[in-house]
């Protein structure tokens, strides 16, 4: 299998860096090799929430919750199947694709030749996906984990006893699952290193994996990378830091900075780590074989549930100089109030910055004194978050809403699975403080946006 993996000579060619314009939030950028019309971006694609590259096709989740797909489609991988929506997270391998919807199941498409698109009978209660070369891998919300398709190498072979996991990533012939209390599990290939966990490596909060070699992203928002180095690809740049995001393609690397910008290093034979000039304003990347995909301004899924943004401080010398938002959250709309809390010091103070109902920045207005250790970054909650009602035929609402759209009042028991308790209706004022009745026994309910 691994003699699929075919490296492109391209001799005597250059690839010089675009440049990029202003654009609106939700847009996508790409850039790169594109022999299969991977970084041909649909035109008048917007309202883009995730991104996500394949080895030669883009996968791109749009704000309503469907999907739209554009590159290789040798084995249907860009053919996304009839009728798919609500879907909340995307994955793309290969020459295979995968989403996950807002019930919690798994659908997958494209390439079929170990198994990675046929999704285990009864598989439920998925928060989280990831896809590679050959096999795919989903986080249950009990901490759990499953792999199927190719498992030449135990790559889909999941460590007996395996919990308390709350990231995963799955290279080339690997995988790599992050747990609560921070430590690192591997399995499968170990050609490159690529299972072999720097020792005393601690503070991960994101984790992204390529053909073999992996990047995680530490809380001081700095970068640690190991495994396969042929390209330079676990190469760290002298000095980044300030890194937000990161993204791994097969054999490069690349990440997302605070600001906004991106910094991208290893393979480069058609342009991959040839940042376009002047793009800015990055929320998400993503990374394939000979391509890399950029989306400006995120847009949040409107069936996200409400939740609080955290974030974590930078503290360099006794001074707060910045702060690395480990989740924007969702269902903000306005800026949140922010507070700095413990460490030793005293009188730093942040504002955050919201984008579509997302925090996207905090900015740090004070760096204060004196602090002895990082002190705690505390985001006030979005204005509507579910919570367990006492109640079951009758819920108060009030939300902050957008002024002659159209809402409904959802109920759920296990926040995958959403019921409407009425008809929608048209927002009449910015500020709704209604009481729903209905005889729905729900333990959580949410106001959501439709068309």
């Amino acid at each position: 299998m691994k003699n699929l993996l075919l490296t492109l000579l391209l001799l005597g060619v250059s690839f010089e860096a675009a440049t990029v314009q202003a654009a609106s939030p939700g847009t996508v950028v790409v850039w790169g090799g594109n022999a299969s019309g991977q970084t041909n971006v649909p035109v008048g694609l917007s309202g883009v929430a995730a991104i996500q590259a394949g080895w030669e096709h883009t996968v791109a989740l749009k704000s309503n919750g469907t999907l739209m797909a554009w590159g290789l489609n040798t084995a249907g991988q860009t053919t996304i199947p009839s009728g798919l929506s609500n879907v909340m997270a995307i994955a793309a391998g290969a020459y295979h694709s995968v989403a996950l919807k807002s019930d919690g199941t798994v659908v997958a498409w494209g390439y079929n030749n170990a198994g990675q698109s046929i999704v285990p009978a009864g598989l439920t209660g998925v928060v989280a996906i990831a896809a590679s070369a050959f096999h795919t891998a989903a986080l249950k919300s009990d901490g759990t984990v499953v792999a199927w398709g190719e498992n030449s190498a135990g790559q889909s072979t999941v460590p007996t006893g395996l919990t308390g996991v709350v990231a995963i990533v799955v290279g080339g012939y690997f995988g790599v699952a992050l747990q609560s209390s921070g430590a690192l599990v591997t399995w499968g290939s170990n050609d490159y290193g690529q299972r072999n966990v720097p020792v005393g490596l601690t503070g991960v909060v994101a984790m992204a994996a390529g053909y073999g070699h992996n990047v995680v992203l530490k809380d001081d928002g700095t970068v640690v990378a190991w495994g396969y180095n042929n390209y330079g690809q676990t190469n760290i740049p002298s000095g980044l830091s300030g890194v937000t995001a990161i993204a791994a393609g097969v054999y490069h690397t690349v990440v997302l900075k605070n600001d906004g910008t991106v910094v991208a290093w290893g393979y480069n034979d058609q342009g991959q780590t040839n940042v376009p000039a002047n793009l800015s304003g990055v929320a998400a990347i993503s990374a394939g074989y000979y391509h890399t995909v950029a989306l400006l301004g995120i847009i949040p899924p409107v069936y996200c549930t409400p939740h609080k943004a955290t974030a974590t401080a930078q503290l360099v010398n006794g001074f707060v100089v910045g702060a690395t938002i480990t989740s924007s959250g969702c269902g903000y709309s306005n800026a949140p109030a922010v507070q700095i809390q413990g460490g030793g010091g005293s009188g730093a103070t942040a504002t955050a910055v919201v984008s579509n109902g997302v925090v996207v920045a905090i900015n740090i207005t004070s760096t204060g004194c004196c602090y002895t250790n990082a002190p705690k970054i505390v985001i006030a909650s979005p204005p509507f978050i579910p919570t367990v009602t006492i109640s079951v035929s009758r819920v108060n609402v009030a939300q902050h809403v957008v002024l002659g759209r159209n809402y409904v009042l959802e109920s759920s028991t296990n926040l995958f699975t959403w019921t409407a308790t009425g008809p929608p209706f048209t927002a009449q004022s910015e500020d709704i403080n209604e009481e729903f009745f209905g005889n729905q026994t729900s333990q959580y309910f949410r106001l959501r946006e439709v068309p």
